[in-house]
């Protein structure tokens, strides 16, 4: 039952999906062939500084736009599938709440891992012109240094950690609404102020644990981490915030699990 499910809930939204990213997608070719293979970075900065930021700004909100997209098609599949009127038929399925929630959790972890390569292989296309890499190269060894490695391993490092977060900012979504469904007049404000609190608290549970391993960047930075290999800091820290994210995730999990078996409410 669990694979009819998860067969049932990819197909869910699908359309919304591939048109929001082929959008993306034929956004970064246009702007690369359009505009940025178009850029002589040997000009004057202060000629082309301008422009650039322009269009970065405008494609940092693309993706962002993007991005928030796949997270509300998540919410209101998961909402309208299991809290509404629709809710009452799939609970009627031969399907246990746990095999409900767990064809959620895959489905989306599959869409957010769609979406995450997408917006990656949109990135590359934009950025790959043959005047960019130029202009990359001769910055290169500036930026090697500063990063502890070339770009591009540093770019596929990000990735990885974005992939591996994939998980757990399905659980994220799915908590919100879960417990905002506790609240039957106001299921969707709730589930909205769940969100920024669960945020809110990862992010300065991130701030402390970075201040108390000397982690974080600027005056708490000790003078090892700052003179050391900027690697090791790096992998260090990915460690830590990946740690402090899966034990969120875990309670996240377990909130949701307990509310699916012991508390759910359809009125």
């Amino acid at each position: 039952m669990l694979g009819k499910l998860l067969k049932y809930d990819l197909k869910y939204g699908n359309r919304i999906f591939i048109a929001i990213h082929g959008f993306l997608l034929i956004a970064c070719i246009l702007g690369r062939f359009l505009f940025f293979e178009r850029l002589d970075f040997n000009a004057d900065s202060a000629i082309i500084a301008p422009y650039v930021a322009l269009a970065a700004s405008l494609y940092i909100l693309l993706f962002t736009a993007v991005s928030l997209g796949v997270a509300a098609l998540l919410a209101v599949r998961f909402y309208k599938n299991l809290f509404t009127n629709e809710g009452y038929l799939s609970w009627t399925l031969p399907a246990t709440p746990v095999q409900q929630l767990w064809a959620k959790l895959f489905s989306g972890t599959i869409l957010y891992i769609i979406d995450i390569l997408l917006m990656a292989l949109s990135l590359l296309i934009l950025l790959t012109g043959p005047n960019v890499i130029a202009a990359y190269e001769k910055a290169a060894p500036e930026i090697t240094q500063a990063l502890g490695m070339p770009l591009d391993r540093y770019g596929f490092l990000v990735l990885a950690f974005t992939l591996l977060s994939s998980f757990s900012g399905t659980v994220t979504i799915y908590v919100c609404i879960t417990i905002g469904q506790l609240f039957p007049s106001h299921r969707v404000l709730c589930a909205i102020l769940t969100y920024f609190i669960i945020t809110a608290v990862t992010q300065v549970a991130v701030l402390v644990f970075l201040i108390l391993f000397n982690l974080f960047p600027g005056a708490y930075m000790n003078a090892a981490a700052a003179e050391s290999n900027m690697t090791q800091y790096l992998f260090t820290t990915f460690k830590l915030t990946g740690g402090i994210n899966l034990a969120l995730t875990v309670l996240e999990y377990l909130a949701t699990h307990y509310i699916f078996t012991k508390k759910l409410n359809l009125t």
